[in-house]
């Protein structure tokens, strides 16, 4: 079948409209591609322009169709509009759009980079155990909300641990657990820290910063976290107010560290090393005097030794006359004896102050007896000599019992009787009291032949 000329001609003008309109647009930045249009907003897009290219992990996925800039006093943006020409490419929730470079002076283009693994580390002190798609939480502002999720957990050694955060793991093993932030515009520093927490029942994971600087809740309209472009001017503008912040510090120190401030240094340098030179001369002196004064230190360490020793024999003897079970039933049946005696004789007499003459005289030979008792006691080992002292105190007890005896019979008597016995009352109280002169001279010899043996 042939065809007319004006057939060709025709056809052939349609198909150069048809590629005139194809470049036309592909200049324009548009494409033929039936995917959806995106939409972002950035602060500054650095000079980019539409037909650039959408690039994602490195691999060219789509292109930039409209650039739009609006201006609302303060409030002015620019709003990028782009398509993805590949089939089957999904753009994750979360992802970080950003504008960048190819190579130092190449073509402007978007960046997407979906969510990254993050990685924080637990130590296994706790029971609480986490599992695969649990919730991960953050406090933003003032309460805790859900930024992402679990997606793998591992027990590993304490050895495999990065260097940074190796102090804060103080069991032999930790978790290890990958987690994914999809909370749009959340950025992150690099370094965070973890700890398992219960809501409701379930365990969650709880991340911080270092630091536990809270951060602001994310508010914006957008499913993506937006990475501002930094220009180049404002890199300049950081590095001179860097500039400005090391030169105004410079000036203080230098303010601080003037000629005055130097000259007292330098004096305080010398004051120091003076001080330390006398400091070594005087242990020097120290070390000297210790040297020779070694004999005069044993001496004396010989004498506290000895000191110690005699205090631990007084001691123990102290505590051998207290412990000894058959003495202290000795003593307070002496102690009641003399009790009921005074008693009695507080009754035959009637006259208080001679009652308590007699009565302070019986205490006092009962004291001194138990004193050269427990003298003899401590100075000998002799057991037979104990047991007569023992029997003599219980000798004297029995006395004392048969006169309180004695003296309630008496209290029985009739006046009359009463009378004739006063002067041999009066008679024993002068023996009584000649009988405590005695007892405190025995007493004395005795305290006297203890400490010169």
């Amino acid at each position: 079948m042939k065809f007319s000329s004006a057939f060709k001609v025709g056809l052939l003008t349609l198909i150069a409209i048809v590629l005139l309109i194809g470049v036309v647009f592909k200049v324009k930045g548009r494409t033929f591609s039936a995917a959806d249009r995106k939409e972002v907003v950035f602060k500054d897009v650095n000079g980019m322009r539409p037909g650039a290219g959408v690039q994602m992990m490195g691999l060219r996925v789509g292109q930039v169709e409209e650039i739009t800039p609006f201006v609302d006093g303060e409030n002015s943006f620019v709003k990028v509009k782009f398509v993805i020409t590949e089939p089957g490419i999904e753009i994750p929730e979360a992802s970080m759009l950003s504008i960048q470079q190819s190579g130092l002076i190449g073509e402007l283009f978007l960046e997407i980079t979906p969510p990254r693994t993050r990685t924080v580390y637990i130590p296994m002190a706790t029971k609480d155990i986490l599992y695969k798609d649990d919730a991960v939480q953050m406090k933003l502002d003032k309460k805790f909300v859900n930024v992402g999720t679990i997606k793998n957990i591992e027990v590993v050694s304490k050895d495999v641990i990065p260097f940074t955060v190796k102090d804060t793991i103080k069991t032999n093993y930790a978790y290890k657990i990958d987690y994914v932030v999809n909370l749009p515009g959340l950025i992150l520093p690099e370094f965070l820290k973890g700890s398992v927490a219960k809501e409701n029942g379930q365990n969650i994971l709880r991340i911080s910063t270092l630091d536990d600087v809270v951060l602001p809740y994310p508010v914006q309209d957008s499913p993506y976290t937006i990475i501002e472009p930094m220009r180049i001017a404002d890199f300049m503008d950081w590095q001179y107010r860097a500039a400005e912040s090391l030169t105004e510090t410079n000036k203080k120190i230098n303010d601080l560290l003037s000629d005055q401030v130097i000259a007292e240094l330098k004096t305080s340098v010398t004051n120091i090393n003076a001080l330390t030179g006398q400091t070594s001369i005087t242990m020097v002196k120290l070390n000297d005097l210790l040297d020779t004064s070694k004999g005069d230190i044993r001496q004396l360490m010989v004498m506290m030794d000895k000191a110690t020793t005699d205090f631990n024999m007084l001691s123990y003897n102290i505590n051998n006359l207290l412990g000894d079970p058959h003495f202290k039933k000795t003593l307070y049946t002496s102690a009641e004896s003399f009790d009921k005696l005074a008693e009695n004789i507080n009754k035959i007499l009637g006259n208080e102050e001679e009652s308590k003459a007699m009565a302070e005289d019986f205490r006092a030979i009962t004291h001194n007896v138990n004193e050269i008792s427990g003298y003899v006691n401590s100075l000998t080992k002799d057991e037979q000599l104990k047991k007569d002292i023992n029997r003599t105190v219980a000798s004297v007890n029995t006395a004392m019992s048969d006169i309180s005896t004695t003296l309630d019979t008496v209290n029985k008597l009739t006046p009359e009787n009463k009378t004739e016995l006063q002067t041999i009352i009066e008679d024993t109280k002068v023996t009584t009291c000649n009988l405590r002169k005695f007892s405190e001279k025995l007493n004395k010899r005795f305290l006297l032949f203890r400490l010169m043996f």
